[in-house]
């Protein structure tokens, strides 16, 4: 795979390098293929890959650097929170009523949390019990801008 993007102030270079050893270190069996849940929306049961937030050497390969999420929550909701960034508030409002991403294929659930981003409602129904402390997720206070895309400031150290 070759990285195209820049990510919390590292360049495509930069997170190629990674991926290619990431990569690398699974192939010699010094790391493990990612494993559920999904790190953003708790899913057990749903297949996971590799989602990096710090590209700096020395290569961290645990949390919070190095993160297992499904596909959706991603591609779909993380990598593009910059461009929607009220979809995004919305779907950690899910998460934390103990939503899964596939949970958003149920059309019921999909009015309910757009009727929510149109403040038509001011709370969703709990669905599972969410076990971690809100406001302290990894996720919790993620760069919104795009020039974090760029920013080495939005570097984690």
């Amino acid at each position: 795979m070759i990285v195209n993007s820049w990510y919390n102030g590292y360049s495509p270079k930069e997170r190629d390098e990674k991926y290619r050893e990431l990569k690398r270190l699974i192939n010699i069996g010094k790391l493990k293929e990612a494993t559920g849940p999904c790190d953003l929306c708790c899913d057990p049961d749903v297949d996971v890959e590799y989602h990096d937030e710090d590209y700096g050497k020395p290569y961290i390969w645990i949390k919070p650097a190095l993160l297992c999420l499904c596909r959706h929550c991603h591609r779909t909701k993380l990598h593009k929170r910059f461009k929607n960034i009220s979809n995004w508030n919305v779907y950690l409002a899910h998460i934390r009523r103990g939503g899964y991403s596939k949970d958003l294929k149920d059309i019921v659930i999909k009015k309910e949390l757009k009727e929510f981003e149109l403040k038509k409602i001011k709370l969703l129904k709990k669905l599972r019990t969410y076990k971690k402390d809100t406001g302290s997720e990894w996720f919790a206070n993620l760069r919104m801008d795009l020039k974090s895309l760029t920013d080495p400031k939005a570097r984690l150290r």
